[in-house]
This record gives structure tokens, sequence and C-alpha cells, in this order.
């Protein structure tokens, strides 16, 4: 696979990894993926509907019809399975992510509150204050040298969903909380061999990822939960989690299945959106039209002052290039179901017990779905145009499981984004296009180095 595409007229096309016009073996295939899972799929992957490079292994399915069924229509019938659990019960433990049946219906329904778009507008303030201090920050270190934004936008969403979900987390030491959960991330990150070989069975009697930062993490969030019981509530996560109650037992979560949901909500949600941000920071350093664009929307919205919840609707450009970037750029680049039964997808049977996994970042470059897939075109999510189709753009999945923390991350991305390219200019100087990386989260290889300075014709805006 090579690293660039050519660009179609009046478009750019962004650094990506594009399919071989050949296949190698598909043993070359297989020894590419440890080290970069996308480089390990098949040209068929992103050009028919589904793949499987042998009888034994995961099936690869981009069907939008069949991807319906396994999210929406029989998705009972496709559990996350063993795989799933065992990659991410070390982060969840028994939290929402990882539950099934009524366990999952009912932590589900108590932290899906949180994430209401009304409940999300009004932490508007809190995301645009963190945002301008850390741009400020930037700009002041940039003055010695480039700086890496990829850990630096990674701290930023990590002080929001603090700021947000945990009102402030006064309970542990920030610095230090951060520090750890880094270190976690990449202890239960590694990638093994039997994740992308082996059948789903062989998961369900394999320990789950292993780090010796769990413990104490869950320690720090226990104490704050114990806190907090005792004291009056403040409308946040926490809260929320604390009067949950299953409808049909009346039973509460105890402080470790709180704490769990926690640590899951802080992990997902900051680093994979800091990952969506980082390759929008790419965007607006490598196409100075759009970056330009967007600093004349925000300033057409928000003359003075800062930005609001009431300006956010208004921004739709801006929106429009979040939504580009995520389809380019999934920091969701796959995602797994296990068929239950014996079935039949996009015309290939599937015998119970099979892995299928849903490509998405070949799903959202898909030859059939997608008008030249590899440039970069907000314009295709602009109000007037039509939108894709429900099961070719999955960047936060699809079903009763999608992500709780979408119109979230949608906003928080949306004010980052805007308040960067209103404050700041930015410029690359990496020696070579960063290559998307996919081995848990779809990074840049090398990070993301970067000039950032005052943004052209600045103004002064009172935050």
């Amino acid at each position: 696979m090579t690293l660039q595409a050519p660009s179609p007229d009046g478009l750019w096309t962004p650094p990506a990894i594009i399919p071989p016009d050949v296949d190698p073996h598909v043993l070359v295939l297989a020894a590419r993926s440890p080290g970069n899972q996308i480089r390990g799929w098949s040209r068929k992957v992103f050009y028919e509907d589904v793949w499987r490079p042998a009888p034994t292994t995961p099936v690869l399915v981009t069907q939008p019809e069949a991807l319906r069924r396994i999210f929406l229509d029989e998705a009972e019938d496709f559990p996350q399975g063993a795989l799933f659990r065992r990659m991410f019960r070390p982060a969840w433990g028994q939290g929402v992510l990882t539950a099934e049946g009524a366990a999952w219906r009912w932590q589900r329904h108590a932290s899906a509150t949180a994430f209401r778009p009304a409940t999300v507008s009004e932490l508007t303030p809190l995301i645009v204050a963190a945002t301008e201090r850390a741009v400020t920050e930037w700009i002041t270190k940039s003055a010695k040298g480039p700086i890496d934004l990829e850990p630096a936008i990674t701290r930023l969403t990590f002080d929001i969903i603090v700021d947000t979900m945990l009102s402030g987390g006064e309970y542990f030491d920030r610095d230090q909380m951060k520090a750890r959960i880094s270190a976690f991330f990449r202890d239960i990150g590694r990638i093994r061999l039997s994740y992308m070989f082996l059948p789903d069975a062989y998961h369900g009697h394999r320990p789950d990822a292993h780090s010796k930062l769990r413990e104490p993490l869950l320690a720090d969030i226990r104490r704050m939960v114990t806190a907090r019981r005792s004291l009056p509530t403040r409308g946040d996560l926490v809260d929320l989690l604390l009067a949950a109650k299953d409808p049909e037992t009346g039973q509460a979560m105890d402080d470790a299945l709180i704490a769990d949901n926690i640590m899951g909500f802080i992990l997902a949600g900051h680093e994979t959106t800091s990952v969506g941000l980082t390759w929008a920071s790419y965007v607006l350093a490598a196409h100075p039209k759009t970056a330009e664009r967007i600093r004349e929307e925000v300033r057409a919205v928000v003359p003075e002052g800062p930005i609001t919840a009431d300006h956010a609707p208004q921004l739709v450009h801006t929106r429009q290039v979040v939504s580009e970037v995520l389809r380019l750029y999934p920091p969701g680049f796959l995602l797994t179901r296990v068929a239950a039964k014996d079935c039949e997808l996009a015309g290939l049977k599937v015998r119970a017990g099979t892995r299928i996994n849903i490509p998405v970042y070949a799903l959202h470059r898909h030859r059939k779905r997608w008008r030249d897939p590899d440039a970069f075109d907000p314009s295709r999510f602009a109000p007037e145009a039509p939108p894709p189709d429900r099961y070719a753009y999955l960047p936060f999945g699809a079903g009763p499981r999608i992500c709780m923390g979408a119109a979230f991350a949608m906003l928080e991305s949306v004010l980052i984004l805007a308040t960067l390219a209103r404050r700041a200019d930015l410029a690359f100087t990496g020696r070579k296009p960063p290559e998307p990386v996919a081995v848990f989260a779809l990074r840049p290889k090398g990070g993301m180095p970067m000039r950032v300075t005052v943004a052209p014709d600045p103004k002064s805006y009172a935050t």
C-alpha cells in the first residue's frame, strides 16, 4: 500500500494508506498487520463488500446492508464477543461498554443522561475556556521551537473530561492521573497476533490484557466516589451514576461499578477525541484554505468575546471539516462483532462463532460508496448535500450500542477546532507527511510536530 493518492482536480489529498493495484500474497499481508493493521488488509476491502483471508480467519464486511443487520436489525445475533471483552475489560471492568443484556441496558440508560445534547451544550463555556488556556500555552512554548501537538491535544481533552464530567477532579492530582492513564493505555493497547488471527472462542479462556497501573487508578477513583456520596449533588456524571438504579431490581451501582464506568469514560472520552483532533490540526497546517475558511467563519459568527453554546450551531463549515476528518481518519478504525449463529453476509456463508470485523477506515474510503474517496472534501457534509448512507459512515458506530458520547465529542471537536483556527496559525514541521498507524487507535506515526504562532490579523478575545 502506498501513502499518498493522486489528487482529483481542485481537491487536496492528505496522507493516507492507499490500497495497491495488486495484492501481495496473503501471508505478506498477515506479516504487515502487527505493525499497522490497515497495511494487512487486502485491496478487496476497499473495493468489494466482504473479504475473508482464509476459512478460519475473521470476515471483514463493508456492505452497508449487511452492516445494518449487524448493528441494528439483528444486533442480538452479533454480540461483541470474547476478544472485545478481553481487550476492553481492563479499561471498563464490568462497566457499560463490556456489559451485556439487562446489566448493559440499565447502565446505558443511567449514563446516557450525561450526554444528552441539551446537557452537553451547557458544557460549552468549560470546553472553550480550557481550549483558550491550552492554545495560549502552545503559542508560548512554540516560541522556543516546535511542539508535538498529539500529546498536547490529548492533555487538553483529558482536562476537558475532568472539568465537565467530574466537576474538576479535586480528589486526585491531575498531572499524576494523566501520566498514569497514558501509561495504562499503552499497556493494554498492545496488539497480539492472536487478536487478529485466532477464533473468538480462543479468547474466552485467555487472561485479559494486564497493567499494574489499573488498581492504583481505580483506587483513586473509588476514593472520589466514596467522598462524593456524602456531598451535595453537582449534576455531573458522578452524580448520575450515584443515583442510578436498575429498573427491574432497584439495585444501585456500588462504588466498584461506578469506578469502572468512570475510568472507561475518562479513557474513551479523551483518547479517541484527541486522535481525531490531532488529524484535524494537520489539516489546518497542511491546507491553509481550510484554516482560513474556518477562521473567517468563526470571526463572522463570533466577532468578539468567547464562543458560546448559541454560536456552536452556526459554525457550519467547521462541523463539516470535523465530519470529513472523521471520515478520513476515524479514531475507531475497526469495529468487531461475532456471529452468534450461522448466517450469510454480503453473499458469504458465515459459521457461528466467526468474528466479524468492520474496517471503518476502508468503509469510509470505499470505492463503491464515496466520490473521490481519498480526497479531503468537507462539502460532502454540507447541509444541502445528500447525507451519506447511514451504514457507510460510522465514526461513532451505530445501532443500540452507538457511542453515547457522540454529541459531546462532536461539540467538543467543533469548539476546539474553531478556537484553534481563530487564535493560532499552525505549521507542520515533520520531515515527511504523517502516516496513519492503526494499532489501538489511528495515530500519526512520529506524532504531530507543529509550530504554533498567533493567527494572522489577530484580535483580542476576552474569555
